[in-house]
């Protein structure tokens, strides 16, 4: 049932309660004249608050509608320029390439670099301030933008989180920002789109977070989305910066000749990491747009 419909059911049922107060009482003339002022009170003070209520809701109702259209504007964007990439026949992804419709990089993180990702973005420990033009491969420092410090007061309203390949991006979740701080953001609750069908809100993760799920001197799973663990051979999830172990530690999947690694399911849904068909991608980048 409408709210709407609640509220003149509300209405109808308060006139009728007046009116067999008012029934009751008409054999007395002046108990029903002023019986009668009273309901045309009543009735006055019911149709404002209806009204008040009303305005409300259609204020609601006008935020979501809009909250869905810039959904629905980012990601027609993001296919636009993802598809203009593409077939741009390019060698190299430049850096302003990918700030397109207002998104800013403010981090990025180069596999094989022998660099701890999550000390990077969460302390600034071993990175660098200077923003690189293009996304060619670099095994300098991770790229991290003073603002991160500064997270709220930056206005943020989405993130975007991506991994590219030979100048591809190849996995993707973009975020609701409002209102979070600078770990926050990363939680299913906040999804908005990404590039695989079952990376929603709606689904259920025993981890989706920056800190991941970690294990000292044994493994080190860092912005991690997992749907399930069940052993190492059957662990199932969409994308994981592993950082660096000791040898023959963790899982198998955990295991890599050099750090960090940024491992994305290679399908269109989670994948069982153990299998070897994952995808590594060569960089990590975090975008935002206020």
């Amino acid at each position: 049932m409408s709210q709407n419909m609640c509220f003149f059911m509300l209405i109808a049922f308060n006139i009728l309660l007046i009116a067999d107060i008012m029934h009751a009482y008409s054999e007395e003339p002046w108990v029903a004249n002023y019986l009668e002022e009273r309901m045309l009170e009543k009735i006055i003070e019911i149709n404002l608050n209806v009204q008040r209520a009303l305005d409300r809701l259609d204020k609601i109702d006008k935020t979501k509608e809009q909250e869905n259209c810039n959904i629905h504007t980012i990601n027609e964007q993001h296919r636009g320029d993802i598809s203009r990439l593409q077939n741009s026949g390019q060698h190299t992804l430049l850096v302003e390439d990918l700030e397109k419709y207002g998104w800013e990089m403010i981090f990025r993180a180069t596999s094989s670099n022998g660099q701890n990702v999550f000390k990077a973005w969460t302390t600034g420990v071993n990175t660098s301030p200077d923003k690189p033009t293009s996304m060619a491969r670099s095994y300098s420092s991770h790229y991290r933008n003073s603002v991160v410090t500064n997270w709220a007061n930056i206005g943020a309203k989405y993130v975007k989180y991506a991994f590219y390949k030979n100048n591809q991006e190849v996995a993707y979740v973009i975020f609701n920002a409002t209102g979070s701080d600078v770990n926050s953001w990363f939680d299913k609750s906040r999804i908005l789109s990404s590039s695989y069908t079952d990376l929603t809100s709606m689904n259920v993760y025993n981890y989706f977070s920056i800190a991941g799920s970690y294990a000292a001197g044994n493994y080190e799973r860092r912005f991690f989305i997992n749907k399930a663990y069940g052993g190492c051979d059957v662990d199932i999830g969409h994308m994981v910066i592993s950082e660096e172990i000791p040898p023959s530690k963790g899982c198998s999947w955990d295991n890599h000749p050099k750090y960090p690694q940024f491992l994305y399911s290679a399908i269109n849904s989670v994948d069982v990491w153990s299998r070897g068909l994952f995808g590594r991608a060569d960089y990590m980048a975090i975008f935002i747009k206020s």
